[in-house]
């Protein structure tokens, strides 16, 4: 790994003072799942797949921090982990109960801190789920309310709502006009229902904040919003110049998230969901009979593609479902 010399975090695991060496792997995953690198089944602090440590594919050979939507969050030198971070020698960070020292050297440091870019920061190809929320009859509220109403109702969600996508372990946020999109990361080449149990309590409060938000504002007509739910391997990490950089997602699969938005209006339920997304949730009959299956055309798709729609009214219930199965 050029520039650098033996890699490792050391952790105390039930009294016994444990290293994991990274030097010859990519990643180390941290949780209570048995298939974890680092198991911490004991600590019910810990969410099954917790956080991720992760080396960066460019030649700089850097290490980065992610928490992986867990419940109880992670803590790197004392400071929460809401997007990937990178690892310094003998930084510290905290899951649950357990504190991890990492620990780095380089080698000829002055010689490769030289030869860094600061915008490369881990741009790797990595499967996401990715969430594009987007505002029903924006220009038609705009005319109606005047430039400033619709600006400070507008902040206003996009103040709240980047609060809770964070706290529900969202790597980053965009936000596009009168749309938002987030994304969540996961484990390996595939996903799992637990995975996306973040994605939808962020559903379920970004419903609750939009009815908020129509109690206090009292607009002319009811704020409302369509979803895109679409999960797929994209390209994800700091982007831009070294003066304005963004860490985001890019690729096919955050494309189809934004036309599977629009498909909303096709079939007239307020999210739809990519195949990918729909099967990965692995739902239990009852639960699977609330979305209705469609073939939808996409803006730029040569073909129709399959999709599942769901009302706002049984996302709670679709949550419920997956927490059972993640629970049995």
């Amino acid at each position: 790994m050029p520039g650098y010399s033996h890699t490792y975090v050391d952790v105390v695991i039930g009294g016994e003072d444990r290293t994991f060496d990274l030097t010859d792997i990519a990643s180390l995953s941290i949780g209570r799942h048995p298939q974890c690198t680092v198991v911490l089944a004991d600590d019910p602090m810990v969410s099954r797949k917790h956080a991720l440590v992760q080396r960066d594919a460019s030649e700089s050979g850097d290490y980065y921090l992610s928490d992986l939507g867990s419940r109880n969050g992670t803590t790197h030198n004392g400071v929460p982990v809401t997007s990937p971070v990178m690892l310094q020698d003998g930084d510290s960070f905290t899951i649950g109960a357990h504190r991890f020292v990492f620990h780095h050297a380089r080698r000829d440091t002055n010689e490769t801190e030289a030869l860094q870019d600061p915008t490369d920061v881990l741009v790797v190809e990595r499967m996401i789920t990715i969430l594009v929320l987007d505002i029903r009859d924006y220009t038609v509220l705009a005319r109606e309310l005047g430039e400033a109403r619709i600006t400070e109702i507008m902040n206003r969600l996009f103040h709240r709502s980047g609060e809770l996508l964070k706290r529900h372990g969202s790597w980053a946020q965009k936000y596009i006009g009168d749309a938002v999109m987030a994304f969540w990361v996961h484990v390996g080449d595939g996903g799992t229902p637990d995975e996306l149990i973040s994605l939808f309590e962020s559903l379920v409060e970004l419903r609750s904040l939009v009815d908020q938000l129509n109690e206090e504002f009292e607009p002319p007509r009811p704020l409302a919003f369509g979803a895109g739910i679409n999960s797929g391997v994209a390209v994800t990490g700091n982007m831009g110049s070294a003066g304005l950089s963004d860490h985001t997602a890019m690729g096919d699969a955050v494309n189809k998230a934004f036309r599977l938005e629009d498909a909303t209006k096709q079939v007239g339920r307020a999210v739809v969901l990519g195949d990918a997304t729909y099967r990965m949730m692995d739902l239990p009959e009852s639960a699977a009979a609330l979305f209705q299956e469609h073939t939808v055309e996409l803006k730029g798709y040569d073909r129709p593609e399959p999709a599942f729609s769901l009302t706002l009214d049984d996302v709670a219930e679709v949550l419920e479902a997956l927490r059972a199965r993640t629970e049995g």
